[in-house]
């Protein structure tokens, strides 16, 4: 037989074999397929909570769940949002899909949800003769380019000019093997925010209560998370270096890179940065059980206070000061006449080469330039339209003459307190009073956040938020019940005088409250304010603060003449410390509506607080509005 022929005989054998070989490897396929599916159910894989944590289901009633996951590229079923098994069937299914049947552009299911082939390998003994393991190029390369070792928990202290920030900000940073020590700064973060669309705050606020933002995660350098919140925003961060192994770490990034192209509905209160954070920490340890305790709000410091409760999780908690805490520091370690000098040399009243500054000590001239070196730098990052730091070279000149380092201490003043020694933000207060007319009992609760006659360790000591503030009074002569006041939000920035940096005081309150000037039967008016005003404390630490505002007042009710009064106050008053437990509150105000309903009348208030312990503190309260008086004793209890 020719040869030819030959060769043409086998090729048309060989092709005529080729589709039942073909045939019979799906048939394989679809066989071991079936035989993982179901020995899934016989073990009910789909009803482990590892399994609900990788596709964030949360319980419904009657047995029902739900994912939180609102991108549906996140499941491989079309019920997989509600159906565990379903998605499970599915995922299954995905992971023999043949790289040829793939979309252009797209990673093969293996590559797209890692986590959960790792996961169910180690539940189902993958046979890789029968399962083709799939190589995963991108996401070899991120795994190895993040290679940690380590995850750390960084809380920035609260911001109120930013809305999403007003209570904290959590996100976590990826501790690589070969950035640590003084590299810690080129480590990667990863971040929950959400994505906004609008820069009304009004608006801002309204859409992140209903959820109608998209929240997505993000990996980026950690310096620029830095740069934003230590330089730009000058708020302090709190690190929690955290155990896990590095089994468990790789865990936790592969379900992070499961994350980065699905999205989650963002609300404020509940699915915000501090809850997915901890859904992370979950995943590399599911034992752990850190969102079970939240029903309402998940605030930023009660989740580093639940990860400090957990044993053995945190190993280490590092201080990284902002550049403006940085340079109080320097100046709470000033004398008078250094920081008298300081402010001239900032005002440009004297120069570096001139005799009040030449006749210093050498260490009080590096004190002071160093010091002016940080107010420079800050200065520089609140250029808004460049953040690059404009030292002038006669500083730095100055300075490299003067050949002593910058004197170090172990003893560092903090200008924040960690977050995890706050109160709780939900409080519950029951007090008993009386008025002119008759006593009466008082029930109120919060949700949040911190007043300013609350023990201020971990929350910022010159501000409060307060939110949803629920209280009513039950009059015992009468014996009815009134909702006293609803503060529905309520916030001040005392800001004392600084003066190198001069920020007004400011705050805004609105809410629904009981017509006090007035015998109308304990009838509600609602009430809107917004003030400015200044405050100054004589030290940076000093027990004594001092206040006053100016503020514009709106109210509305039936039982007002023209059922309106606009007007205004003028409120002065005193904060004291005279430990750590007993705080005074002194006020007094003179208010005046020119605007519908005319009246003008003053009120005094007096606040005594003692505090048992951080959680539990006592009231007395004396209130004088016009004509009408009243005494208040109360306990409150944060949780």
């Amino acid at each position: 037989m020719p040869s030819s022929l030959l060769v043409a005989g086998i090729t048309v054998v060989l092709f005529a074999l080729l589709p039942e070989v073909a045939f019979s490897k799906d048939t394989a396929n679809n066989d071991y397929l079936a035989e993982l599916q179901q020995h899934a159910r016989k073990i009910k894989l789909s009803e482990q909570r590892v399994w609900h944590l990788l596709l964030k289901y949360n319980p419904r009633f009657f047995g029902a769940v739900v994912s939180e996951a609102d991108g549906m590229d996140f499941f491989n079923a079309p019920d997989g949002k509600t159906n565990p098994e379903s998605e499970l069937s599915a995922t299954l299914a995905s992971f023999f899909l043949p790289s040829d049947q793939l979309k252009k552009n797209k990673e093969h299911p293996q590559c797209n949800f890692p986590a959960r082939f790792k996961w169910l390998d180690q539940q189902l003994k993958f046979d890789t003769n029968r399962l083709r393991i799939q190589v995963c190029d991108r996401l070899d390369r991120w795994v190895n380019e993040l290679d940690p070792v380590g995850v750390t928990l960084v809380f920035a202290t609260y911001y109120l000019n930013n809305p999403a920030s007003m209570f904290g900000h959590t996100l976590v940073r990826i501790d690589s093997r070969d950035r640590g020590g003084e590299r810690k700064l080129t480590n990667y973060g990863a971040n929950y925010a959400a994505i906004p669309d609008t820069d009304n705050p009004f608006l801002y606020a309204w859409r992140g209560l209903t959820g109608a933002f998209e929240g997505r995660f993000a990996i980026f350098p950690y310096y620029t998370k830095v740069q934003e919140y230590n330089n730009l925003e000058s708020r302090d961060l709190w690190e929690y270096e955290l155990n896990f192994t590095e089994d468990q770490l790789n865990t936790m990034l592969l379900h992070l890179w499961e994350l980065g192209d699905t999205y989650f509905d963002y609300y404020y209160f509940q699915e915000n940065c501090s809850y997915h954070v901890l859904s992370l920490f979950e995943i590399a340890k599911p034992e752990l059980r850190l969102k079970d305790r939240f029903f309402f709000s998940v605030i930023p410091a009660d989740t580093v206070k639940i990860v400090m409760e957990q044993d053995n999780l945190v190993r280490n908690v590092v201080y990284r000061p902002s550049i403006l805490s940085q340079m109080n520091q320097k100046r709470h370690a000033m004398t008078n006449v250094q920081e008298q000098i300081l402010q001239r040399i900032v005002k440009a009243e004297i120069s570096l080469e001139s005799d009040e500054f030449t006749r210093l000590s050498t260490q009080s001239q590096v004190l002071l330039l160093d010091t002016y070196m940080d107010y420079l730098q800050h200065q520089s990052m609140q250029q808004k339209n460049n953040h690059e730091v404009k030292i002038p070279h006669s500083v730095l000149l100055t300075r490299s003459r003067l050949q002593v380092a910058e004197e170090k201490t172990n003893a560092v003043t903090h200008f924040s307190s960690p977050p995890d020694h706050g109160h709780g933000a939900d409080r519950l207060r029951i007090g008993m009073g009386h008025n002119d007319q008759e006593p009466f009992m008082e029930f109120a609760y919060r949700p949040a956040y911190h007043d300013l006659m609350a023990r201020d360790e971990g929350y910022d000591k010159d501000s409060e938020i307060i939110f949803m503030d629920f209280k009513l009074r039950y009059f015992l002569e009468s014996r009815r019940v009134r909702l006293d006041q609803a503060r529905l939000l309520s916030i001040t920035a005392l800001n004392p005088y600084d003066s190198l940096f001069f920020k007004p005081a400011w705050r805004m309150d609105l809410n629904i409250d009981t017509l006090r000037d007035r015998n109308c039967n304990y009838c509600n008016v609602i009430k809107g304010s917004y003030g400015r005003g200044i405050s100054y404390r004589p030290a940076f630490f000093s027990p004594l603060l001092l206040f006053t505002f100016l503020d514009l007042r709106t109210e509305f009710s039936d039982h007002l003449e023209r059922d309106y009064r606009i007007g205004g106050d003028v409120e002065m008053g005193t904060y004291y410390d005279f430990n750590n437990h007993l705080r005074i509150k002194l006020s007094g105000s003179y208010q005046a509506f020119i605007l519908g309903e005319h009246k003008r009348f003053f009120t005094s208030h007096v606040v005594t607080r003692y505090a048992f312990s951080q959680n539990l503190d006592i009231r007395l309260e004396f209130n004088r509005y016009d004509h009408n008086n009243e005494g208040i004793f109360a306990v409150n209890y944060y949780f």
